[in-house]
């Protein structure tokens, strides 16, 4: 009987857990589309209002053909779209340029300071895991008192050179990173099986339900299923952008099926008792090199990620100074790139590495747990870089090209439909993600609030 209440225990967090991912995922997927729609946008946007003006010849599927370079005035008195033409994703447009083409001044800063404090807490949960798996791996060699913070010291000294410069990632180590972290969590889901088989299920004391919890579940899943940042470097370069949609589809479906199996098995196998972070339930004293490995993945991936990280935290540190500094520029332009000067460019590094890596310094000698710094900065700064800020960029830039198009071309040519634009096009979805990022703001508030201590 004591079995079949815990089974029954135990399938109602799964369902519920399970659940609440799924939701995550699939809202983080909309708003995906959405700034792929918005980027496409922005590029017809720019041409658009560019002092050329609009490539005609984009409009017309006579003058769309190869070898048609001289299209007859015939053909381009058609004007049959071309959606493919007109919305081609050619220019790299950062989430910052498409704030400073679709914002007012108050929707930059708010966009700013959200992405900041995103980055902020990225690059203080990188350290923290770095120092701490570091620590922990050569706790015989240091001191218990010290060695977190001896590592982290190592880390800054590190990783400050490297967020000086402006470098992109080459394609071997994106290659690298990405094996390295499927590897590894391929690796924890077989191990985590191997010790239920062995072992048993150690589950029995897991609750079924506990909604203080839902904060640092909604914070870790933000960080499991954001890539929106990102979204301009990865798809911009790509050769072939016919299938985009179906890509991203393709990719979130697979991400959710590891993270629940994650989630699943490594339940099963340590119960209450799993460890923060996950890589840290499989020591070395009982899986040898794997354990090793796994125990150090944190290093060996946040380590390569961090100066780009923080290199992204200065650039746009530097941009909002420069617009809250009057530099900024009208609307309907782009935000200027920052400036270049020694000096100043020290000046932001350190402004970009250093604090975070004293929060970290902090968090540790606070006893505040690396799952509490995912669930605090997911839970509001991820919430708006993730679902807020794309919602109101697929708004404002539908509304942006219909008002450009419409003074630009009048009644003489017919809207085209952008050719990337999101399956989810109605503007119920976009208050449908709004309101889902406003309720998880209102909850995560109040629970946090409620856990603050009293006099």
């Amino acid at each position: 009987m004591l079995t079949r209440v815990c089974m029954l225990r135990w399938t109602c967090s799964q369902i519920l857990g399970s659940s609440f991912l799924f939701i995550v995922a699939f809202l983080s997927y909309v708003s995906v589309t959405f700034v792929l729609e918005s980027m496409a946008t922005a590029n017809a946007f720019i041409q658009l209002k560019s002092k050329d003006g609009l490539d005609e010849s984009l409009l017309s599927e006579e003058a769309g053909h190869r070898g048609d370079d001289f299209p007859s005035e015939e053909s381009q008195s058609l004007h049959t779209p071309n959606d493919e033409g007109i919305f081609q994703i050619s220019r790299k447009i950062e989430m910052g340029e498409m704030a400073g083409l679709f914002f007012n001044q108050w929707g930059i800063i708010i966009f700013y300071s959200a992405l900041i404090l995103y980055l902020v807490g990225d690059s203080l949960i990188y350290s923290t895991l770095v120092a701490r798996s570091l620590a922990q791996y050569f706790a015989n060699l240091t001191p218990a008192s010290w060695g977190f913070g001896l590592f982290l010291g190592i880390f800054f000294c590190f990783s400050l050179p490297l967020c000086y410069f402006d470098f992109q990632k080459t394609k071997l180590l994106q290659i690298t990173t990405l094996a390295i972290r499927n590897i590894s969590l391929y690796t924890m889901i077989i191990l985590a099986a191997i010790k239920v088989v062995k072992g048993g299920r150690q589950d029995s004391d897991v609750p079924s339900f506990s909604l203080s919890a839902l904060p640092n579940l909604f914070g870790g899943a933000v960080y499991s299923f954001m890539c929106h940042h990102s979204l301009p470097g990865i798809v911009t370069p790509m050769r072939n952008k016919s299938h985009l949609q179906r890509i991203v589809a393709t990719s979130y479906g697979s991400v959710i099926v590891v993270y629940i199996l994650l989630f699943i098995s490594c339940g099963f196998a340590f119960g209450v008792t799993v460890k923060d972070p996950l890589t840290f339930n499989f020591p070395a004293d009982q899986y040898g090199l794997v354990g090793s490995l796994l125990f150090l993945f944190p290093v060996f991936t946040l380590s390569s990620t961090f100066p780009m990280l923080s290199i992204t935290l200065r650039n746009n540190i530097d941009t909002l100074i420069q617009f809250v500094s009057d530099k900024g520029s009208q609307k309907g332009a782009s935000l200027p790139p920052p400036e270049t000067s020694r000096l100043r460019r020290t000046i932001l590094t350190l402004l970009a590495v250093g604090p975070p890596t004293l929060m970290s310094y902090i968090a540790k000698h606070a006893n505040i747990s690396v799952d509490s710094l995912v669930g605090f900065t997911g839970a509001f700064a991820g919430c708006a870089v993730m679902l807020i800020i794309p919602a109101a960029f697929v708004y404002c830039s539908r509304r942006a090209f219909t008002k450009a198009w419409n003074s630009k071309k009048g009644s003489r040519m017919s809207q085209p439909t952008n050719f990337h634009h999101s399956p989810f096009a109605g503007q119920g979805w976009v208050i449908a993600v709004l309101a889902w990022a406003l309720l998880s703001l209102i909850f995560n508030t109040y629970e946090k609030w409620t856990k603050l201590p009293t006099a």
